[in-house]
């Protein structure tokens, strides 16, 4: 076990207010105890206590993968990253043992045993080119990408892994460079010779931030089909977030990057980079979230 970060998370003034009624609602005191002759300046005073934030640390810690622990929380996490639809494609119990057998980092905050909030893992393509997972990136999702694994399987030197990653969406980015930093350097363990991997195929997801879920729902399989320039031109309009901040450094240095459709939303990201091009993503991520 790595030691543990600390980091702080902010929790809604709502959760402290509901602690502090439950603990009045179930102490001893009888209703005819309580004391009801507050003046209303009172009451505006405790009002702006109850609003104040509290900050509330939390330890992250950093776990190698466990398959006797966390084989169901990357089946579920592999499928919250792929999406419902992509993920139907996948045997995702073969994709959960070879997250777990491969360079897999997780992160937890009570003790081993527990559930993963968020995990990193480096699958080696070439020892796993015949896994369901490879087989799918290879020939199901972009001819730019089949490409680029024909060009690493005619090549004898050249090494490539399959990065997946995905994490609870309130964990905070910045676990991201460590959990990173971390995850290579068992890579170059496991690889020997303080080698790394030449090329990384990230698969990721963004969303629409005014996709109106109702609009979307209301339209035909036929109302689909024919708006299909419609929803090209709605993605490239309409403002698009991403799930994933290290995302926006990873698109910059990618050698290839490309783009789902969107689906209810949600559009699916694949970039292919070079070890240079990850590694100044990372510092790059570290050093903006030095400045918030």
């Amino acid at each position: 076990m790595v030691q543990p970060i600390k980091l702080s998370e902010i929790v809604s003034s709502r959760k402290r207010r509901n602690s502090a009624n439950d603990k009045a609602n179930n102490g001893t005191d009888s209703e005819s105890e309580i004391d009801i002759s507050s003046t209303d300046d009172e009451a505006e005073e405790n009002n702006k206590v109850d609003d104040e934030e509290e900050i509330v640390n939390i330890d992250f810690d950093f776990y190698n993968g466990n398959p006797d622990v966390d084989f169901h929380a990357m089946k579920n996490l592999s499928r919250q990253l792929l999406g419902p639809q992509e993920s139907n494609k996948i045997q995702l119990s073969n994709l959960a043992d070879l997250i777990l057998k491969s360079p897999t980092t997780t992160i937890k905050t009570d003790g081993t045993e527990s559930d993963p909030y968020c995990f990193l893992s480096f699958i080696d393509y070439k020892e796993n080119k015949d896994s369901d997972y490879a087989k799918y990136l290879h020939s199901k999702i972009d001819s730019k990408l089949t490409m680029f694994f024909n060009n690493i399987d005619n090549s004898s030197n050249k090494t490539c892994s399959l990065v997946m990653s995905e994490r609870l969406i309130n964990m905070p980015p910045e676990v991201v460079p460590p959990l990173y930093k971390i995850t290579l350097e068992d890579v170059t363990t496991a690889l020997g010779d303080d080698k790394h991997y030449d090329f990384y195929v990230i698969v990721s997801r963004k969303y629409e931030v005014n996709f109106d879920m109702d609009n979307d729902d209301t339209e035909t399989r036929k109302d689909r089909t024919i708006s299909n320039d419609r929803s090209k031109k709605r993605v490239k309009n309409d403002e698009v977030d991403y799930f994933h901040e290290e995302d926006r450094f990873f698109e910059k240095h990618a050698k290839v990057h490309f783009e789902s459709e969107s689906r209810k939303g949600i559009i699916s990201s694949y970039m292919v980079m070079d070890h240079d091009g990850l590694v100044k993503s990372i510092s790059e991520l570290e050093q903006e979230i030095a400045t918030w």
